[in-house]
């Protein structure tokens, strides 16, 4: 079960998380699919940020600067592995792109193209269990969930 991402719809809201203002993008579609026994590896890549790391809110310049190279890692994970892109997270410290995926995939290849891509920001990845979709649902309202 996958969603063409031709017909994902997303929703964009602000948190405080933690104190600090949290820019979520979250790709609705993907709520059908919470918890699918299939897709129950958590891949993440995380982006720092370097000119808002003193900020409350990510610099704006910066944050458009790295649409490329979030073009750049949704195109890598589609082409490395089948899975969803469910969430994007921005602060002023970092971006990340949450995907679930199918096992199989070489996350390691997928990290190492990504690695150098991009002059001025390193790119990070994770890759770890979650078949409750945990790391998804605690972004979700809690009626939702």
């Amino acid at each position: 079960m996958t969603i063409d991402p031709k017909q994902q719809r997303w929703s964009v809201c602000e948190l405080d998380y933690g104190g600090m203002p949290l820019f979520m993008r979250v790709n609705e579609s993907a709520r059908e699919m919470i918890g699918h026994p299939d897709y129950g590896i958590k891949l993440g890549f995380a982006v720092q940020m370097v000119d808002s790391k003193d900020a409350n809110v990510p610099d704006a310049a910066e944050n458009e600067s790295l649409a490329e190279l979030e073009d750049r890692i949704i195109e890598t994970v589609s082409e490395g592995a089948e899975g969803i892109h469910v969430l994007t997270l921005t602060n002023a410290a970092m971006k990340e792109l949450v995907f679930y995926i199918k096992e199989g995939a070489d996350i390691g290849a997928m990290h190492e193209s990504l690695k150098g891509s991009d002059a001025t920001h390193d790119v990070q990845c994770q890759a770890v269990w979650d078949h409750d979709w945990a790391a998804f649902t605690e972004f979700l309202p809690e009626d939702d969930a």
